[in-house]
């Protein structure tokens, strides 16, 4: 949780120039993004598939939350040009992939695997009631 809350201090400490760089997102495209991460408690935005992840990142993203037994949705930015972009100045956070729990944004593959890594990842769902393989949430 420590990471989490770091993570979001720096990012407003950070210059928001990737979001005006990009001259930032359209309605519809907020709209969609809105609505992708809050349909699903944890959503993914990734290269590749669940099935087939199509870079390093993504796949260990994709091991994580499989060892801790996460369900969620993975969206393929590699397919869609626009919500590979916009994710990234929706976030204020460069890369992909992308996590969502509860329609907050996590963070990438570092912050995950060093939540795992420091076992913090397993409170972190309890808090926000995602069911995992460590966990006290209701399943």
């Amino acid at each position: 949780m420590l990471r989490l809350v770091s993570r979001q201090a720096s990012a407003m400490l950070r210059p928001s120039s990737f979001s005006t760089a990009a001259g930032g997102l359209s309605d519809d495209v907020r709209q969609r993004i809105d609505g992708i991460v809050k349909k699903d408690d944890v959503v993914v935005f990734m290269k590749g598939t669940q099935q087939e992840p199509a870079c390093g990142f993504s796949r260990n993203v994709k091991l994580v939350l499989d060892f801790h037994n996460v369900k969620f949705r993975d969206y393929n930015v590699l397919t869609d040009a626009e919500l590979r972009e916009g994710v990234k100045i929706y976030s204020e956070w460069p890369t992909i992939p992308q996590v969502y729990v509860k329609g907050e944004f996590v963070g990438g593959c570092d912050i995950l695997v060093s939540m795992h890594k420091d076992g913090e990842i397993s409170d972190f769902l309890d808090e926000k009631g995602i069911p995992n393989k460590y966990g006290n949430a209701k399943k």
